[in-house]
């Protein structure tokens, strides 16, 4: 499942699905467009259009599964499972899932936190109505701390359609509770989120032998890339205002997608302090623009190093160990309050 143009894997058994094709661009790959499909509602349902459509409009074989295109199911040396991997566990397993994640909370408490509560609810409500044998598992399973994520399995085509069909029956009613007209980006994509779990749950109430399996993330997030990308040009400009306009890009692309500085988007790791630099940055351009970083390089991720390097120096020194190569370097730079205070307030922390 993709919306972006990736490095897709060579063996045959990964074929490239454009989700949201009707309301995108054209990259060039088979789309969730055609025969029977739902490809517009991509908004809200992420990747299973992508899954809704192979159900319907994919005959011709025996096992079906979802990755994504920069997640994938790994073999035991690490490295992106080949078809005849698959078919070889398949022998054993009815359906191919990725290991379970361990929260110190409840899923119900970690849902709450990121998304509306009430479209959970709304969830288990339509479940119970439908399906009322599988409640108790659900409830269960929201209500304990394992949750297996990225909506990615591998069954056989008739369990992949079996789960397919569950699974939208249940959206479907839910649907009618679900308001998302005041969501943004991010948060609109509720079923994606939904049934994440609801795999699992399905999985539990047919008593099907599930076999958990290592997940790799390949490349960082696209918009995350795309947003570093944006704040790199945009510091690269130079001009006294470019720390404020790159700290504005930053705040509103976070407001509409906040998925960009999770873990298994910034893969580096870089974006908190690429925030600090840009908050420090724009400060130093209306206070203290004598000592403004730009002074030593426009390039974020030079800047970044350099701000790493100042707040290693600064612990060093708080600690009494700093080398005299380091005391040089700090006095060299000459930082400004700016820097020092954000400093020496994440130090607090």
């Amino acid at each position: 499942m993709t919306h972006r143009k990736f490095n897709e894997p060579a063996d045959p058994a990964y074929v490239p699905l454009h989700v949201g094709k009707a309301i995108g661009e054209d990259l060039g790959y088979i789309g969730d467009d055609t025969g029977d499909q739902i490809s517009a509602q991509n908004i809200y349902y992420g990747e299973l259009t992508g899954q809704y459509w192979a159900a319907e409009n994919v005959h011709d074989a025996e096992y079906m599964g979802i990755c994504h295109y920069r997640r994938f199911f790994l073999n035991r040396k690490h490295q992106i499972m080949s078809g005849d991997e698959y078919l070889e566990l398949l022998k054993d397993y009815d359906i191919l899932i990725p290991e379970a994640i361990r929260h110190p909370q409840s899923y119900y408490e970690t849902f709450a936190q990121a998304h509306n509560i009430q479209d959970l609810d709304a969830t288990g409500r339509a479940l119970k109505e439908l399906y009322p044998d599988a409640f108790p598992i659900y409830q269960g399973l929201v209500e304990g701390n394992e949750v297996h994520s990225s909506n990615m399995f591998v069954a056989s085509s008739e369990l992949f359609r079996e789960y397919t069909e569950w699974l939208f029956s249940i959206f479907r009613l839910a649907e009618k509770e679900i308001d998302v007209s005041g969501y943004d980006e991010y948060h609109r994509r509720v079923y994606g989120f939904l049934s994440e779990q609801l795999n699992y749950v399905w999985i539990k109430w047919k008593g099907l032998k599930y076999c958990e399996i290592p997940i790799g993330i390949t490349q960082e997030k696209a918009e995350t890339v795309e947003l570093k990308k944006r704040l790199a040009e945009e510091v690269r400009k130079g001009d006294p205002n470019c720390g404020g306009r790159a700290l504005g890009i930053f705040r509103e692309v976070m407001g509409r997608r906040p998925d960009v500085m999770l873990g298994a988007s910034d893969l580096s790791g870089d974006l908190a302090d690429m925030f600090r630099v840009l908050y420090v940055l724009d400060k130093e351009q209306q206070e203290e623009p004598a000592k403004c970083m730009l002074r030593i390089t426009n390039e974020l991720d030079q800047l970044i190093l350099h701000y790493r390097l100042v707040t290693r120096i600064i612990s060093s020194m708080n600690g009494g160990n700093a080398s005299t190569e380091e005391i040089d370097y700090l006095r060299d730079a000459d930082i400004s309050n700016a820097m020092k205070n954000q400093i020496m307030n994440m130090m607090e922390v």
